[in-house]
């Protein structure tokens, strides 16, 4: 699916707050908030000016917005709300207005944290803004990078007359997403209407509104549209490109959750936000998905402001201006380097708009950028202003460092550790690593704390940011829905489809079902397309081997059915569940106990099926996973294959069928076909697979699982750690005792190292540099053993 991102390329309205004499100007400078991975920094920068129309002593420009492209810097089509803070006249010794920006964590005002923004006269003359001085507030909230995330934008453009919402006429642009995706704005689809007025008096040219779609470009990286907005100064009825004022880009967002910006403008009466009263505009994101800017989703509130009456002045810039915007080149004052990521120069030339552009402008500016060069461990990006009195006036550098890399004065580079290895810095001190923790906990400082999750009792719908637990009892899927945060379903929960919409939970999954009480995902009796969509789950999870139990994220006693869509399961253990669809599903570094997939489709990845059952109409395709005392009742064979060539954490890089029911198998890489019930077909034109004992009865032996790569090399004296899995006919096996050995060839003849390494899990250290074979030689006795129970180590 594709979002909006709605990017206003024009300076937004300004806010207007004039203190007394003495000046009050800040220098240029910016501030951000502590950049997150995940998040999107909310970012002030402040700049001082020489004069405008509405501050003709001068004063400070706050331009506020978020860092969407993440260099640092506040781009022009970052800003969002730009306010000035006005010098007072000259005269007498008076009280000094002061700007004051604080980082805030998350709150009511801003869900992820930001800035506020606070500004007041200060009364107590101690160069300090005391929040008793404070007269005006505003917020800059920083967004997480999905919230930018949703369906294609669509824009309607159409004629508005004379009016309540124009008193002169002018243009209604509406603007939302296509859900049904017919290509057409459909009334239920608007989210934001918006209003572009012709002038009333005089009324001297029509407003025009062209719109049109672009494709990827520096503003709208994935495509959108384009809006530009201007004055018909030749009475053409079309808005040629020199009489454009004002372009804004409705930009399609990256793939991701679905959640749109929404806009409120409120009457403000005449108090502290605005002394003549005024605007309040609200801005935020519509989180629960139902189109309303409700008071728990706003993010960020400015004011626009009535001025006073007060006395005429002169020299002060034209209200009615249009800008020329041309690259000149490279940066100029800027000393950009070759392997800088863009090196731009622009000049902007401020026309008044009964010049129509001819003769000199009254005011030039320049800005130049360099962005993302290499410093050490990571990279800077810099960007300068300057250009006639009244021009922004600034020059910042923001230095980016690597992860694990500070920046140390002059580059980028990775700090001496604070603690040893084999420990991680805490707020106490130094610690050995927490692994693991309980079901309903999580690390947190290298500890474990209670997850705090919310509770849905009722339907399940949309775009969940905190941690949810489902409860017990029946639940309808309304709409697609995405967890962000953990997913706990309680055993006995029920959630019944009623469209064909998707479930996605990719950050942490706990489905706790029971043999009385499972859990069951299934289409809505009521469900008008017959089947949903399709499911992803994905945590992180790994095997106890001596408890034979699952450790981090996992499934249990789940029944899943009626989907027609691709799921997935990625790094989850399942027990004792059934899928069954006729839609494909991928399972990828899983670890399954009793259960059973019975699909149109399945692709197993790096994973182990233990106890379980392959079932369906077509072929398995399983790439370096491990079948053992299992069924296949698939209609065609089993295809294996070699490694998948991304994402392996499990420790399973190599094909291994032990112990199963009668098999069809048809081999395409290395895998080892040993001990099963019985060989039904198998297709091996290349030679590629490893085959014994595939008799009726099973074989009393034990197959041997080494987790790890084939091939390794390392350092002379230097250690590898290796694990081993044991099967037999029963299943997981608990050895009393395991051997390792090494030997190395030279000529045809094998000389044994002379090292023997005990149990399932060993280090070993060779000292003399040749390539050796380490290999289980014995388990409990036995020394026929089955399966991948050696590795090549090549000792440099």
């Amino acid at each position: 699916m594709k979002g909006i991102i709605l990017l206003l390329v024009a300076t937004a309205a300004s806010l207007v707050a004039c203190g007394g004499g003495g000046g009050g100007g800040s220098a240029p400078s910016t501030q951000q908030a502590t950049p997150k991975p995940d998040q999107l920094s909310a970012t002030v920068a402040k700049t001082a000016f020489a004069s405008s129309e509405a501050c003709p002593q001068g004063g400070v420009t706050i331009d506020q917005g978020i860092d969407a492209n993440r260099n640092g810097v506040l781009d022009p089509d970052e800003i969002f709300e730009t306010q000035q803070v006005c010098n007072g006249a000259d005269g007498g010794d008076g009280v000094v207005s002061l700007i004051r920006v604080d980082e805030i964590g998350a709150s009511a005002q801003c869900t992820y944290g930001g800035l506020k923004v606070s500004v007041g006269l200060d009364a107590s003359d101690d160069g300090v803004l005391d929040p008793a001085e404070i007269s005006q507030t505003s917020y800059v909230c920083s967004v997480t990078a999905s919230q930018t995330d949703g369906f294609s934008s669509l824009l309607d453009m159409e004629g508005e007359a004379a009016g309540a919402n124009c008193a002169a006429g002018g243009q209604k642009i509406t603007s939302g997403l296509d859900f049904n995706r017919n290509g057409a704005l459909d009334t239920d689809e608007i989210t934001q209407i918006k209003y572009i007025c012709n002038g009333e008096t005089p009324v001297v040219y029509q407003t025009l509104v062209s719109t049109s779609n672009v494709a990827s470009n520096a503003q709208c990286p994935n495509g959108g549209v384009q809006i530009d907005v201007g004055l018909d100064v030749d009475q053409s009825s079309i808005l040629e490109g020199d009489e454009v004022t004002d372009t804004s880009y409705l930009c399609n967002g990256q793939d991701g959750d679905g959640n749109i910006s929404l806009v409120n403008i409120e009457d403000e009466a005449a108090g502290v936000n605005c002394s003549a009263g005024g605007k309040a505009i609200l801005a935020g994101i519509d989180i629960n998905q139902n189109q309303v800017l409700d008071s728990s989703e706003v993010m960020s509130t400015s004011y626009v402001c009535n001025g006073l009456d007060g006395a005429d002045g002169e020299g002060s810039t034209p209200s009615s201006y249009f800008t020329v915007r041309t690259r000149l080149g490279e940066s100029q004052q800027i000393d950009c380097p070759i392997n800088a990521a863009s090196d731009w120069l622009y000049q902007i030339e401020y026309f008044t708009i009964d010049s129509l552009g001819v003769g000199a402008p009254y005011q030039t500016c320049y800005s130049e950028s360099c962005l993302s060069y290499n410093v050490g461990d990571g990279y800077r990006s810099e960007s300068k202003s300057y250009g006639d009195p009244g021009c922004a006036q600034t020059h910042y550098i923001q230095n980016n460092c690597d992860a694990g890399a500070e920046w140390n004065g002059s580059e980028c580079a990775v700090p001496t550790p604070i603690c040893v290895d084999g420990q991680v810095e805490t707020s106490r001190g130094c610690e050995s690593p927490v692994t693991d923790c309980p079901s309903g906990q999580k690390i947190d400082d290298n500890q474990c704390v209670n997850i705090q999750y919310v509770d849905v009792t009722g339907d399940i719908c949309g775009n969940y940011v905190e941690p949810i637990r489902v409860t017990t009892g029946q639940h309808f899927v309304t709409c697609d829905t995405v967890f962000n945060d953990r997913l706990l379903i309680e055993a006995g929960a029920t959630l019944q489809v009623d469209r064909n919409w998707l479930i996605s939970a990719g950050h942490g999954v706990d489905i706790v079902g029971s043999a009385v009480s499972p859990v069951i995902i299934e289409s809505s009796p009521n469900n008008l397309d017959g089947h949903w969509n399709y499911f992803s789950f994905g945590g992180e999870v790994r095997l106890d081997y001596e408890s034979e139990k699952f450790v981090g994220d996992s499934i249990s006693y789940l029944n899943v059915s009626g989907y027609e869509g691709a799921s997935t399961i990625e790094s989850i253990g399942v027990s004792d569940s059934q899928i069954v669809a006729d839609g494909s599903l991928t399972i990828s570094n899983v670890l399954s106990i009793n259960s059973i997939f019975d699909l149109n489709a399945a692709t197993v990845r790096s994973s182990l099926i233990m106890h379980g059952e392959l079932a369906g109409s077509t072929a398995p395709v399983v790439y370096s996973s491990l079948l053992t005392n299992s069924v296949q009742s698939t209609a065609q064979s089993i295809g294996l294959h070699g490694p998948y060539p991304i994402g392996v954490k499990s420790g399973f890089y190599r094909g291994g069928l032990f112990f199963n029911g009668p098999l069809k198998v048809n081999c395409y890489a290395e895998a080892f076909v040993q001990g099963n019930l019985d060989l039904a077909y198998i297709y091996d034109s290349n030679g590629v697979c490893i085959t014994s004992d595939n008799v009726n009865p099973l074989p009393d032996k034990y197959a041997i699982y080494i987790l790890e790569e084939e091939k390794h090399s390392i350092d002379s004296g230097a250690s590898l750690n290796l694990e081993a899995y044991i099967f037999d006919k029963n299943g997981l096996v608990q050895p009393t005792e395991i051997i390792w050995k090494a030997r190395y060839d030279v000529d045809g003849t094998y000389y044994d190292s002379g090292q023997i390494w005990t149990g399932r899990k060993v280090d070993i250290s060779l000292s003399q540099k040749e390539q050796y074979e380490v290999y289980v030689e014995s388990v409990n006795g036995q020394t026929d053993l089955l399966g991948p129970k050696s590795i090549i180590l090549n000792v440099q």
